[in-house]
Order: C-alpha cells, then structure tokens, then sequence
C-alpha cells in the first residue's frame, strides 16, 4: 500500500539567506520528524530516504522516499516536495503477528471459533472488525509524514518569512 505524498510552500524572505542554508535548516527539521536513512544532494534537488514512527523503538510506521527541491530567487524561497509514503516492514510485521495471534487464539475452547465449522455470525464479525482496524491504522500511519511536511514547511515560512 502506498501514498503519493505532494507539498509545497512559497514564502517571501525577509533576510538574506543562501540555498545551502535553506537546505541544512530543513534537513535538521525532518531529522526531528523523521529517521532518515540517505541523503544525496544533487545540486538543485535532495532525495532523502527514511522512515516515521517512534525514534529509539523498533518499530516504525511508514518508509518514505521524498524528493525535495529548494528554490531562491531574490527574496521568495519555494520549497517542493514530492515522493511516496508506504508500510515500513516492521508495521507490516507487527500486523502479520496480530492476525495469527488472533486465529490461534481461535483455537482455545470459549473463545472466537476459526475453524469454520462451529463458526457463527459473531466471530465472522470480530474478525471483520479487526481486519477494518488494521486497514484504518495502516492509512493512518502512511499519511502521516504529509502531515509532518506541512507542518515543517510551515515552521520554515515562520523562520525565514
């Protein structure tokens, strides 16, 4: 599952700055939003990769590949960012191991039945309702880093603007 993610900002400067300064300040915003993995730098145009979800844990919520140009002319600064949002493997994992979870817990006599043949409407509904859960959570967690990018971009306009 994956999501295109597309923001941009544009924002008069009100002091003198270069392109490189633009760049290294936005790089230390997305670190404090993002575990970012590569960065290369060509020039015109960063491509960055990493991941979102909490910083020291294993688990992580989505794998972003952004590609962000940085524009100056005179006194605007234009920020485009472009790229694509998906599951990081460990969510992925983490889901994986729920739903087993779930279907041996099927097993155990007094609990939901998955073994299809004393099953009734209830557990078909339990089961349904889990698996919307998860659906709901994943298209969460993958939208969040546009919600990270505009708030950064935001923060940005706020300390060149």
């Amino acid at each position: 599952m994956m999501k295109h993610i597309q923001v941009s900002r544009r924002f008069k400067l009100t002091r003198d700055v270069t392109t490189e300064d633009l760049k290294s300040t936005l790089l230390d915003s997305l670190r404090s939003a993002f575990d970012i993995e590569k960065v290369e730098d060509s020039g015109e145009k960063l491509r960055i990769t990493g991941t979102t979800g909490g910083r020291d844990s294993i688990n992580r919520h989505a794998r972003v590949n952004l590609d962000v140009r940085v524009m100056k002319q005179q006194e605007m600064a234009r920020f485009i960012v472009t790229g694509t949002s998906g599951m990081a493997r460990s969510l992925l994992i983490g889901y994986i191991g729920l739903v087993i979870l779930v279907l041996l817990a099927g097993l155990l006599p007094g609990s939901i039945e998955t073994s299809g043949v004393d099953s009734d409407a209830l557990d078909t509904l339990v089961l349904m309702v889990f698996g919307i859960f998860i659906f709901y959570d994943i298209n969460k967690k993958i939208g969040e880093p546009k919600e990270y990018l505009d708030s950064i971009l935001q923060s940005l306009e706020t300390e060149f603007g």
